[in-house]
């Protein structure tokens, strides 16, 4: 009978041990896909506590950073600050929740920021039921997108995203057909044809955006993680 509270008091120790490990900090990685030329092409991440650099890219996704994890407001910076009260006030911020796990952070154009003219859009996986394997559409137009991906359609409409199934079983190669209608309505106009490679192990990351010429624009990332070892953001 001595032997039960001794087991209680391992099973309690345990316990206590296990509750005060560190939580595991999350990863981010950023992405520019309408990035005008005149746009910086690097910047920093501020946490309230550290400074990360990243990287602004349009082509690819940047390399993997890792963020604290629990409720989060991070500010994007033009320099490294190590200091809250050396912050300026007009940096952007962007709020990630407790929930949000590993992640994206979408960077769009914002003109009206002198001080840096970007904005921060937060994409999280979980929240948006992104499987490994799968993709998720980003219709930045005001056109209705009609995409034949391998053996699936899917219609995004105007401002709007969408999730998509695993094009292939295995991964491998497959048929990208797009096309849009001006303004949701009218007739289907061919934008390309294509020979995709599909990873079933990554996700996946499409933006249809406006540049300006009779045809939307499209970019596709491909995001592969490993624990500790960053991860591939090869591009379309």
């Amino acid at each position: 009978m001595r032997v039960f509270p001794l087991a209680v008091l391992i099973v309690a120790g345990f316990v206590a041990s296990s509750s005060a490990l560190p939580a595991k900090p999350r990863t981010c990685r950023v992405v520019f896909p309408e990035r005008p030329p005149d746009a910086p092409k690097s910047a920093y991440l501020f946490d309230g506590k550290e400074s990360r650099r990243t990287g602004l890219p349009s082509m690819n996704l940047a390399p993997v950073i890792e963020l604290p994890s629990g409720e989060l407001t991070i500010a994007m910076t033009s320099q490294d600050v190590d200091d809250p009260e050396e912050l300026a006030p007009q940096a952007p911020r962007l709020k990630i929740p407790e929930s949000a796990g590993d992640c994206y952070i979408v960077v769009t154009p914002d003109p009206e920021n002198e001080y840096l003219p970007i904005k921060m859009e937060l994409v999280d996986p979980e929240a948006s039921k992104l499987e490994q394997g799968g993709m998720l559409w980003f219709n930045r137009t005001d056109h209705r997108i009609i995409a034949r991906l391998g053996d699936s359609k899917v219609s995004i409409e105007p401002q709007s995203q969408s999730i998509c199934r695993s094009p292939v079983i295995e991964s491998g190669h497959y048929s990208a057909e797009f096309e849009y209608q001006a303004n949701g309505e009218g007739p289907k106009v061919r934008i390309t044809e294509q020979r995709w490679w599909h990873d079933i192990e990554s996700r996946h990351l499409g933006f249809i955006v406006n540049t300006g010429d009779k045809l939307p624009k499209i970019f596709f990332f491909r995001d592969f993680r490993v624990p500790g070892q960053g991860g591939d953001g090869a591009a379309e």
